[in-house]
């Protein structure tokens, strides 16, 4: 059946995937879906409205499996619009807006969408992109045809399909490019359906729970407040991340649920009121451990239960660390660990040959699920590549320990080998990170003449901090063999790069890297 025709003639005894708020609203019409800054819209109200989203796209003659964009904040309007594509059997495509003008018309050209959906800050840029149509939120009605608001209030909703073919591709997502050339990651309706439930299991998702989304909703791992509307829960938006806003929202909506990177968790209780109050549940963390002392300061003054979740784009959840085995005290050693399956997810690690390795050694990490990528837009070889053998191939490196935890030590090609020694950098970022004067490091190869590559570290200090190169590598040399010591340090103010989810950006550290070396 097409993704996007009606429910006359459908055959319910196939393996159709359902909508994504489709049992919220029949269950829930009346509870709120989603809030922003107080405003908020009922699951009929949201069923409705994605509708008429659809509609608009059917009206502009945009046919199933073509591509609309996205170039937003988090709106109110983000969860009807990804409905209402997915009604339409549209494949929508949530473009980064941190990037620059250049990365995201490449993105654009490479995926060609018929149509560009940008918000308030971004009208301007959206008009310059490579599409052949902008539709504008927060644009007045006299705008016409490019105003959202007033597009969808005029049309007629299309009706809601029962169901969605599971193969047919519905996003697009576009990879952080930690490694190199962003690639588009194809999901399909199984793939998003699959994720929204194993992630929802690892949050602890239920009905009465209320989510509150900081982190930006165009990145795959920060769709997991879906999982909570799924069940009828609600979807508390911040449009950006501010630690003061998450303190006053927190206690405005009584919030159950929420992601935060480890950083973000540091801010926010930098800025804590106790007025908030103690609603929260049980928070989903990644893109960095959680060090002991910071999980003693949340639990005390939070409560909460803590999950520490490990994925990418092309594979969703891959492990996670559960929220029995956050205890800094009894077991310290786990909070270093990324924890064992995923809800739904077969990891494995392998080594060069694709052959399975024993606890303690290094190897790749594989995955396989539901919520695993069709590959990647456009790109065969990539493809075959990453798929090879039915598992998704990460690229990154880690070991499991005698219980089954898996431990990450850093990407494939982050790996600085010096000397014909192999250095993986978040080893030696983390005992850099454990002198009290350091807020962050970033440590990566450098080109040497003698070694092949030198182990360089860019370190920022901390406010109330001070401390020199020869300090640091002395504090280094107590830690680490000789041959993983920086042989260079640099110290820079701001904050180190890194991609939406608190990933850091190594390329771009390597790309800075003075070529004097110093």
């Amino acid at each position: 059946m097409d993704a996007g025709a009606g429910t006359e003639g459908l055959d319910l005894s196939g393996a159709m995937v359902p909508d994504l708020i489709g049992h919220a609203t029949r269950r829930f019409p009346d509870k709120p879906a989603v809030d922003l800054d107080g405003t908020t819209l009922t699951f009929a109200e949201v069923s409705d409205r994605a509708s008429r989203f659809a509609a608009v796209l059917r009206a502009r003659g945009i046919a199933p499996g073509r591509r609309v964009a996205t170039l937003m904040l988090n709106e109110l309007e983000w969860l009807e619009i990804r409905v209402g594509a997915q009604r339409a059997g549209v494949i929508l495509v949530p473009l980064n807006y941190r990037l620059a003008e250049a990365e995201l018309a490449a993105m654009l050209e490479d995926c060609e969408p018929d149509l560009l959906v940008a918000g308030p800050e971004f009208a301007e840029l959206g008009a310059r992109m490579p599409v052949p149509a902008l539709l504008r939120i927060g644009a007045p009605a006299s705008e016409g045809p490019e105003s959202y608001g007033a597009s969808t209030a005029a049309a007629t909703p299309l009706p809601a399909p029962s169901g969605f073919a599971p193969e047919a591709i519905c996003q697009i997502s576009y990879t952080s490019g930690t490694t190199g050339r962003p690639k588009g990651v194809m999901l399909s309706n199984r793939a998003v359906h699959a994720g929204t439930i194993a992630m929802g299991h690892e949050l602890g998702a239920h009905p009465y729970a209320t989510f509150l989304a900081v982190t930006p909703l165009f990145h795959i791992g920060s769709q997991v407040g879906t999982s909570c509307t799924y069940l009828g829960g609600t979807l508390v938006q911040s449009r950006r991340f501010d630690p003061a806003e998450f303190v006053e929202t927190l206690g405005r909506t009584r919030a159950t649920h929420c992601q935060l990177v480890p950083a973000m968790a540091q801010m926010v209780l930098d800025r804590w009121d106790e007025r908030a109050g103690g609603s929260l549940q049980r928070i989903l963390y990644g893109a960095a451990p959680m060090a002991p002392a910071l999980l003693r300061e949340a639990l005390a003054t939070w409560g909460c239960e803590f999950v520490n979740g490990y994925g990418s784009t092309e594979s969703t959840g891959i492990s996670a660390l559960a929220p029995h085995e956050h205890d800094p005290d009894r077991l310290p050693h786990l909070l270093g660990s990324v924890g064992r399956s995923f809800a739904l997810s077969v990891p494995r690690l392998v080594d060069e040959e694709d052959r399975d390795v024993g606890p303690g050694e290094i190897g790749e990490v594989l995955a396989r699920s539901p919520a695993m990528m069709s590959g990647y837009w456009r790109n065969p070889d990539a493809t075959a590549e990453a798929l090879r053998g039915g598992f998704m191939h990460t690229g990154d490196l880690g070991y499991r320990d005698e219980q089954g935890y898996l431990y990450l030590v850093d990407r494939r090609n982050d790996k600085i080998v010096t000397g014909g020694e192999n250095v993986f950098p978040s080893e030696v970022e983390h005992v850099i990170g454990e002198h009290p004067a350091v807020r962050e490091a970033g440590v990566i190869g450098v080109p040497d003449r003698t070694w092949g590559e030198a182990v360089a570290a860019v370190v920022v200090v901390g406010d109330d901090g001070a401390v020199s190169a020869d300090e640091l590598a002395a504090h280094c040399r107590a830690r680490l063999a000789g041959y993983k010591v920086p042989k260079q340090i640099r110290f820079v103010s701001g904050e180190l790069p890194r991609t939406p989810t608190g990933k850091l950006l190594r390329r771009e550290l390597r790309r800075t890297w003075p070529s004097d070396g110093g």
